[in-house]
């Protein structure tokens, strides 16, 4: 029981020290309730707020912590619950005070009626307040890639140089919108007809022209490509691509 007693005591209190960010938005919404009442109308709307505590629905305040904290973490609903069992953190910063967790079912039915905006309204002031007592200075931004695993298509030559003619049209159009003088012809409407007439001529014989036609088209957009790197210093001399 001596050890027990110990290690009892080492997991009552969380170590904010390996999440900061969490202990800062804590102790802002600690002297900051007005906040919490931004979600009011979102989470309650018409209904009438719950007078049974826990036994009935999590409170305005714990389902606004709850969903701080699944978009700072990137949780989905059931992982949210789970860190609620797993996580010291997530436990005290939703304000559980050692009850039972409550069930992804219950979380997702209430804060998927918040709205996007009143969220990041909230999540921009908690910023500004943490800016101004120099709890955060900006300098620094940390940001995690997304990466969707998906199949590519096969890489035929035709698949290829229809990519090829597809992204450097779709650069063309990013560059224009940035020198007001470019001018340029899109093929693209032409080369997929081609690209689609290839997949389903049969033989050869009769693909060939097809695909000396599209390649034309993709030397073209390569030549074009070319003159925008070569010309990049001197955005007068590259109209008319």
């Amino acid at each position: 029981m001596k050890y027990f007693n110990e290690v009892l005591l080492k997991f009552e209190k969380p170590d904010w020290s390996a999440n900061p960010e969490f202990c800062v938005i804590d102790a802002i919404l600690e002297s900051r309730p007005d906040l919490i009442l931004m979600f009011s109308s979102d989470i309650i709307g018409n209904e009438a707020a719950s007078s049974f505590g826990r036994q009935d629905t999590p409170s305005v305040e714990q389902i606004v912590r709850a969903a701080i904290f699944k978009e700072m973490r990137g949780m989905d609903y059931r992982e949210l619950e789970y860190a609620q069992n797993d996580s010291r953190i997530c436990e005290t910063f939703i304000k559980l005070d050692g009850r039972d967790p409550f069930s992804f079912q219950l979380f997702q039915k209430y804060i998927s009626r918040i709205k996007p905006e009143s969220l990041h309204r909230v999540l921009v002031e908690i910023n500004k307040i943490a800016i101004s007592e120099g709890l955060e200075d900006v300098q620094r931004v940390s940001q995690d890639s997304t990466v969707v695993k998906t199949n590519i298509h096969y890489p035929t030559n035709n698949s290829l140089v229809w990519d090829c003619v597809k992204s450097s049209t779709q650069l063309l159009a990013q560059l224009k919108q940035e020198i007001d003088t470019l001018d340029f012809i899109d093929y693209t409407k032409s080369a997929k007809m081609t690209f689609y007439e290839i997949n389903v001529t049969r033989g050869e014989t009769n693909r060939c022209p097809l695909f000396l036609q599209i390649r034309g088209t993709g030397l073209v957009e390569q030549n074009r490509m070319d003159n925008c790197v070569r010309f990049s210093e001197n955005p007068l001399l590259s109209t008319g691509l």
